[in-house]
Order: C-alpha cells, then structure tokens, then sequence
C-alpha cells in the first residue's frame, strides 16, 4: 500500500482532520466531507448557497490533491430535509461532472454535524499515477494576462473573450457564486423560485443572450401567455388581472403607489446632484494640481 500522505490547505493544516489523503502508491485519494461554508467559517442560510461552497471547497482539494472531476470513482451526498419534488443540487453536481459519470449516493439526513449545514459532500477518487503533492499547499502565486473584476454577465464574458483570444486570465468575484445580478433565488419552505434579477429573454431582440443560453445548455422555460397575472401594491394587497392587461386597482392604492415612486425619483436625482457636485469640485483639485506640476500619479477614467 505505501504511506499515507495528508492533503492539506493553508486554512486546514492545524486541524486533527484531513480534507483529504491519499494512498495505494498514490492512486487513491479520500476526500473528507466537505459543507457549504466560507472560509471565515460562516455558514450562508439558504440551500443553494451551501451547494455552491461544498462544491468550491471539493474543488480546491481536488487541485491540492493533483486530481481532476473526471478522476472521481464515488460521490457521496448528504441532504438535509431532502425534498424528492425539489431537487435542487442536480444541475450543480451535472454542471461539476459534466461528462463524467461517477458512482453517486444520495443520504437523505435529519441533521449534518452542526445544525446550521444543509448539504454536504465526500468523494473517493482514482488516479492511474502516483500522486506527487507538498504536505502543504502553500497560496500560489500566479501570473496572468489579464485580471477581470466581478464575475457578473459581463465579467465572464469578457473572459471568455480573453481565453478565446489566447490569453490568460483570472476572475475575481467577492461573492460565493457567479453571475451578479442575474440571480434566482428559492422562497422560504423550496415551494419555487424567485428571480432577483435578470428573468426574461426572447429569440428576436435578444439574440445574443438566446444563442448563449442554448450553446452551454442552459434550460429554458416559455413564458406563459395565458390567463390571469396578480399584481401587489405597495400596501400589500393582491389583485388579479388578465396577461397583457394593465392591473385593475384603486385610485387611492394608484396614488400610493405613485407617491413611492415620485418619492423615490427625487431621491435619487437629490444624490446624483450630490455626486456630481463632489466630482465637479473633485476634478477642479485634480486639473489645479496638474497646473502646479506633473501631477504624482496618473488618474485614468472610464
């Protein structure tokens, strides 16, 4: 069998646990359970989110170990409250695999090692060669290209657009998922999904972002057409109305709903004001500041 040898992060070497180690003349590697939580140790309270981490901190591992998706031989995962009609880390765990198909168990549980986990996952991989990795993995340090800032739409296209050309680059998101404002998100109890940002997109005006979504298999739904929409005011209440029509509600509920709205434009026009007021006056310092000298250091503006 040969020696065991610990594969080890920088955030887990004083731990009396392994996230992973590795054995059998280096072709077997055992990953530990790994929960949905940060870093920092704090634990996000929806079920997705926690996906999104177990599924991150895997990962890391796996490059720590030398490893790749395609060498993972068992998959382990563990639910909590699992919900057969909801299940939501699937296109996850797909989006990881991708092609490969490894064996895979799902535990439902009633509880994780803390209260607060909800999902969770532990792998056992092959490898066909020796594995030769440090006892630590210390922080990398890596040289690219180009940097991108923000993994929203943009950011991701623009390294796509980077890679495409032959460069390299590196994407750096301050959030735990990618995608920025484009987000949905599951309501209280998993009984559906909300989207908190971007939500409809169609084949005539927004060809681009179609094309995009069928290449990389994104799933589509069509918006019905049909029937009755409801509308909520700002007062709270809900009143049906037919699609395509304009909601059928009060004169006092229009005024209040309106006076939100005036209320909320002249908020925001008070601080753009403001702002450009501070740039106006910021500007002026930079231009006197010109005038006197070569100015210590270059300010470029996009």
């Amino acid at each position: 069998m040969g020696p065991i040898k610990t594969v080890d992060l920088d955030s887990t070497a004083a731990s009396y646990f392994a996230p992973a180690t590795i054995s059998g003349s280096g072709g077997l590697v055992h990953i530990s359970g790994q929960p949905g939580i940060a870093d920092d140790g704090s634990v996000p309270s929806d079920y997705e989110s926690q996906i999104h981490l177990s599924i991150l901190r895997s990962r890391r591992i796996l490059i720590a170990a030398g490893a790749s998706t395609s060498d993972i031989a068992k998959l382990n995962v563990y639910v909590v409250n699992y919900n057969a009609e909801a299940r939501k880390h699937t296109s996850h765990l797909m989006r990881l695999l991708g092609k490969h198909r490894p064996a895979v168990t799902l535990v439902p549980v009633n509880q994780l090692a803390e209260p607060s986990w909800l999902f969770e996952i532990d792998a056992v991989l092959s490898r066909p060669a020796p594995i030769d990795i440090p006892q630590t993995l210390a922080n990398p340090r890596q040289s690219v290209d180009v940097v991108i800032i923000g993994a929203g739409l943009a950011g991701l296209s623009a390294a796509h657009d980077v890679t495409s050309k032959g460069y390299t680059c590196v994407v750096l998101e301050a959030r735990d998922r990618v995608g920025g404002k484009t987000w949905s998100k599951s309501l209280a109890g998993g009984k559906g999904i909300v989207d908190l940002g971007a939500a409809w997109i169609n084949d005539t005006s927004q060809t681009k972002m179609y094309d995009l979504a069928k290449k990389f298999n994104a799933d589509l739904i069509e918006q019905n057409t049909e029937g009755n929409c409801v509308f909520q005011g700002f007062d709270g209440q809900c009143s049906p109305f037919a699609y395509g029509e304009l909601p059928n509600v009060s004169r006092q509920r229009r005024k209040f709903s309106g006076e939100v709205i005036i209320n909320g434009l002249v908020s925001s026009t008070s601080q753009l004001a403001n702002t450009l007021s501070i740039f106006a006056t910021w500007s002026k310092e930079i231009a006197k500041s010109s005038i006197r000298g070569s100015p210590k250091r270059r300010i470029s503006t996009y």
